[in-house]
């Protein structure tokens, strides 16, 4: 949910679709969720930025001809009154449309060939990494806050840096930079500890959500505003995109 435009005239904030802000490099960047833009531009409180965060992953569309499910980067659904709205959250999308299972409107979201997928029995993990998972299992049940760092809420990568602290290791603050900051390995490699990443664009830089893989196709996340700190498991719905170990 990141990417880049050479467009002239751009201003900082929120567009109606997305936030736009300027990187180290004076390049215009752009993401749909908040605490990334809060992160880059120092942007915190209220305000237009932060009055928009509440629908930054969702948008719509009068355009003609749609379809509901996944166009390859984002997932397209009709709400109460007809009019068309997307999401880049699976979550969101089945909750408004009732899917469940693998129906044909569940186009996978980059989905990991079966040769790839994690194995049955994952390598346990080091004794510093289950500091790491101790923690961040000892937050469920704690609201989704944007750029929480806890301990009264948290936000994907807020979670995922506090956790590993726990673990002596130093993360960055954002996924994408998170990413950055591991060794990356596939999905065939994952073991209890690992990272597991989710980007829209199917590229490292547009990583926009982070959750730490706990074995047997599970893993803890805060996963978006209005969900508390949980447990998940691993779907062809919405399945990672990129994996790193700390």
């Amino acid at each position: 949910s990141n990417g880049s435009a050479s467009s002239a005239g751009m201003r900082q904030g929120w567009d109606g679709s997305k936030y736009w802000f300027k990187n180290g490099s004076g390049e215009w960047r752009w993401t749909s969720h908040h605490d990334v833009y809060a992160s880059r531009t120092g942007t915190s409180g209220g305000g237009s930025a932060g009055t928009a965060a509440r629908t930054a992953s969702n948008g719509s569309a009068s355009s003609a001809g749609m379809r509901q499910g996944w166009d390859g980067s984002k997932y397209w659904f009709k709400n109460g009154s007809g009019e068309w709205r997307w999401t880049s959250h699976y979550d969101v999308y089945a909750s408004r449309t009732g899917t469940s299972g693998g129906g044909p409107a569940q186009a996978p979201a980059q989905p990991a060939p079966p040769a790839s997928r994690p194995s049955a029995n994952p390598a346990p993990a080091s004794g510093s990494m289950e500091a790491a998972i101790d923690y961040a299992l000892a937050q469920l049940g704690k609201p989704y806050v944007w750029g929480g760092n806890g301990p009264s809420g948290y936000d994907c990568s807020g979670l995922v840096q506090q956790a590993y602290r726990r673990a002596g290791i130093s993360l960055p603050r954002v996924a994408d930079d998170q990413y950055a900051a591991t060794t990356p390995i596939t999905a065939g490699q994952l073991r209890r500890g690992d990272l597991v990443f989710w980007s829209d664009s199917g590229r490292a830089s547009g990583i926009h959500h982070v959750g730490i893989y706990l074995g047997g196709g599970t893993f803890v996340e805060a996963p978006r505003p209005g969900k508390t700190v949980r447990v998940s498991t691993l779907n062809s719905g919405y399945y990672p995109t990129h994996f790193g170990r700390p």
